[in-house]
């Protein structure tokens, strides 16, 4: 399995042992550091140096960052576990939880426990300023492996969320996105069977929920639902449990009743939708600007967006996204450094900067009332806004989750498939706790 040859090539590279680091003596007067982040795009990459010229010119300790676009996430995985044990490594990498577990798994022990900066008398950020960070998205990065360690910080989110065509919800007599599963069952079945008047292809087959085979479509119904994929407090993957049992009942039966499929290309719940052919589908929303640029060239329709219709009191979405991590060296003045050029990242004006490019969720609440101009392009952000103080999470930070995610997608598209839920639901319970013991046991040696 791809998770035991990672860790065994890790034994292989290093050896250490995980201490509590102190901070508040350090002085980072000239520290060198390096950062690799992940975004791709020309202006992206342009932001992220203007920014990091702007942070060497003006932190009054005379620190100079070396912030590099370092690949997609995949190729920062890969570059970081092959230069561990050197100097080499970054002082600061980007990468999804799990891939920052997997840093520190026994014998690569990389990263240091960020709470020693994040909580340090001398260079914690201002209590108002963490306060302006919802609590679900600093949770993400404590890991129960780990002795809830904090392995990472976050520099944006995004969030799975429900799309939905307004009008032909109205003509199906609905005034509004329903928001538990059952009326969403019905409104969704209702569509498969009266397509819109407005479609754009009406010798296609509508369709009332049409989503991907991908991880998050399968976790997002388990939040909420009231469940998770890894219980912290248990320590265990619970994809049996009453409330993913539930979830997947509904994927299940709404399937076999023709009121869900799959989409049989990428991205092509976003063109059906678009074409007026879909009445829901669920995706992230950084995609919030091409869906609206496939409404408008496909059947211009109004739509708007909602979390997956829950079970839970209040609604309960998917966040994800990549960390921060600080590599472990010598030198503790590279470490305040990076931390130090993070902060200067996570102020709302920056914030907001990164969000009009890059479409992504910002961390600090505040930086909303710097995004009138994006917000009137993108009315639909003011939703995901009070959608982030109850969102939960599907990515748990343990190396065990990087085959996971791939058990949870081919689990899902079995199910839609026609395959007995509760029995797959059980296999990958099993199949994903007997990873994860693998893992925990790595930790114990």
């Amino acid at each position: 399995m791809r998770i035991i040859t990672i860790l065994s090539f890790l034994l292989i590279c290093f050896t250490g042992h995980a201490i509590a680091e102190s901070y508040e003596n350090v002085n980072p007067t000239g520290a060198e550091a390096t950062v690799w982040y992940r975004v791709s795009r020309d202006n992206q990459i342009a932001f992220m140096d203007m920014l990091t010229k702007e942070f060497n010119n003006n932190n009054p300790f005379g620190i100079k960052i070396n912030a590099v676009s370092a690949g997609h996430y995949g190729q920062i995985f890969t570059k970081f576990v092959n230069l561990i044990g050197t100097e080499e490594l970054p002082d600061m990498v980007v990468g999804y939880q799990n891939q920052l577990a997997l840093f520190n798994m026994p014998g690569a022990e990389s990263l240091i426990n960020m709470d020693d900066l994040v909580k340090s008398k001398k260079w914690a950020m201002h209590p108002e300023t963490m306060a302006d960070i919802p609590s679900s998205f600093l949770a993400q990065d404590i890991s129960s492996d780990f002795g809830n360690a904090r392995l990472g910080f976050p520099p944006r989110r995004s969030m799975e969320i429900l799309y939905a065509n307004m009008d032909w919800l109205k003509e199906l007599g609905y005034n509004e996105i329903p928001k538990n599963p059952k009326d969403f069952r019905a409104a969704a079945c209702k569509a498969s069977k009266q397509a819109f008047s407005g479609s754009k292809d009406p010798s296609a087959k509508s369709i009332g929920w049409e989503i991907g085979t991908d991880a998050s479509r399968l976790g997002s119904v388990i939040l909420a639902f009231g469940g998770e994929t890894l219980d912290k407090s248990k320590g265990a993957y619970v994809f049996d449990n009453p409330e993913a049992l539930a979830a997947s009942k509904l994927i299940s039966e709404m399937s076999e009743e023709g009121c869900l499929r799959s989409a049989t290309e990428k991205y092509g719940e976003q063109t059906d939708f678009g074409n007026g052919v879909a009445l829901f589908t669920t995706s992230s929303s950084s995609g919030l600007p091409y869906y609206g640029k496939a409404v408008s060239k496909g059947a211009n329709f109004n739509w708007s967006i909602y979390s997956v219709p829950h079970t839970t009191p209040q609604p309960r979405g998917n966040l994800y996204g990549p960390s921060f991590g600080i590599t472990k060296k010598s030198d503790k003045r590279k470490q305040v450094a990076v931390w130090l050029w993070l902060r200067e990242f996570l102020k709302p004006v920056n914030q907001a900067q990164f969000v009009r490019l890059t479409n992504y969720v910002p961390v600090r609440m505040s930086t909303m009332n710097l995004l009138d101009d994006y917000r009137k392009k993108n009315p639909q952000f003011d939703i995901i806004r009070e959608l982030m103080k109850t969102a939960g999470s599907e990515t748990p930070p343990s190396a065990s989750y990087e085959e996971v995610r791939g058990l949870m997608k081919d689990a899902l598209a079995e199910i839609l498939n026609g395959a007995d839920h509760v029995k797959v639901m059980q296999d990958l319970n099993e199949e994903a706790n007997r990873l994860h013991q693998e893992a925990l046991d790595q930790l114990k040696e």
